[in-house]
């Protein structure tokens, strides 16, 4: 293999494979970037075998050829090259970088001992709008479980009809659901679970403002096809819980309260909270909320109140601070409203705000007051 490339072209395209490389594995092979180089494309692979990436670059290629090398060595040594123009080529199982007057040897692997990563039907495409898939995976992904003797739970579930793409995620405590009636994976009608790990990656990649990505989806993986990169992911076995049954119809009790004061007073109040239960307790009177936390440990109390718009009874609930400021983050607007009913059934939480074609909305589930 020899090639000449632009060195801030491979630097960039290797600083997004390290996101996939495992930081440690019983299969040393899965440390390393497999470079394959055939008609002027220049493909960089890593895989750890349940998320893979792919990235294509245009080189000036002299001779084909393939090699695999440690990917976060090979990183570092372009991190650190001048803005020259690279030469790489790779005899046996060694390359050679060349930049200005520097010259670097790694020694790799056999391209034959790299993982083989699955052939993809770029005709099956199907084509979306970056910024809102985007969108909705981070107002879905943060609710996704961390228990790991939950697996359907450790992924944020997919549902495509003809009504359009649901995003849910749930860990038992709180749920996240946002759905799109422009958006759908056509020809594909099965609920898939899709890793949080893949589903972070695309987010980066897609970054700020992201065009078109393209969505394959097979029997037991996702494929997201960007310009020049291609990143594959295994799904999660099924089946998902029916998360419906818990979302309750008959919360008639509504606070409105302005999301960025409920989100400062929360975090100052939270921080005298019980440090395993990190409940806030929530007190309602009309149109006044009271926020009120102890922590037993360190002798302390913290009370905040907050004028809002509520018509209801006086009612008490708690709630862990954490994932009440986790959907604050992901609610937009000026104003959220919680639909609530009872202190020990779940609240439901709005944006006042409503956008074209979407809709979302957070359930979090209150805690036992303590006495």
């Amino acid at each position: 293999m020899k090639l000449k490339t632009d060195r801030a072209n491979l630097h960039q395209a290797t600083s997004k494979l390290l996101s996939i490389v495992p930081p440690k594995t019983t299969l040393p092979i899965l440390s390393n970037v497999l470079f394959e180089l055939e008609n002027e494309k220049l493909s960089l692979k890593v895989t750890d075998l349940d998320v893979s990436m792919t990235v294509t670059l245009d080189v000036d290629a002299q001779k084909s050829g393939s090699i695999a090398v440690p990917a976060r060595v090979f990183y570092e040594i372009v991190r650190e090259l001048p803005d020259f123009e690279l030469e790489i080529s790779t005899y046996e199982n060694r390359m050679e970088i060349k930049c200005g007057s520097g010259v670097y040897k790694v020694s790799g692997f056999s391209a034959e001992d790299f993982p083989k990563l699955p052939d993809i039907h770029f005709a099956r495409q199907v084509k979306m709008d970056g910024a809102a898939l985007t969108r909705m995976i981070k107002k879905a992904s943060f609710a996704v479980s961390k228990d790991e003797t939950r697996p359907a739970l450790n992924g944020v579930f997919w549902h495509t009809s003809e009504a359009g793409l649901s995003l849910v995620a749930t860990d038992g405590h709180r749920l996240a659901k946002i759905s799109r009636t422009d958006m759908k994976i056509t020809g594909y009608t099965k609920d898939i679970i899709v890793p949080p790990k893949v589903l972070d990656n695309l987010v980066k990649l897609l970054g700020e403002e992201p065009g078109e990505v393209g969505i394959i989806v097979n029997e037991s993986s996702i494929v997201f096809i960007m310009e020049n990169t291609v990143l594959t992911s295994r799904l999660l076995e099924g089946p998902y819980p029916n998360y419906d049954q818990v979302i309750p119809k008959d919360n008639n009790k509504t606070l409105t309260i302005e999301r960025e004061l409920l989100n400062a007073a929360v975090r100052r109040v939270a921080i005298l909270s019980n440090s395993l239960t990190h409940q806030v307790k929530f007190s309602l009177k009309a149109d006044h909320l009271e926020l009120l936390a102890t922590n037993f440990d360190l002798g302390g109390e913290a009370k905040e109140s907050l004028k809002v718009q509520y018509k209801s009874e006086d009612m008490e609930i708690g709630y862990n601070a954490n994932y009440v400021l986790d959907i604050l983050k992901q609610a937009d607007g000026d104003d959220v409203v919680f639909e609530l009913n009872t202190p020990t059934t779940a609240a439901i939480i709005k944006s006042a705000k409503i956008e074209d074609k979407e809709s979302y909305f957070f359930l979090v589930m209150p805690l036992r007051l303590l006495d």
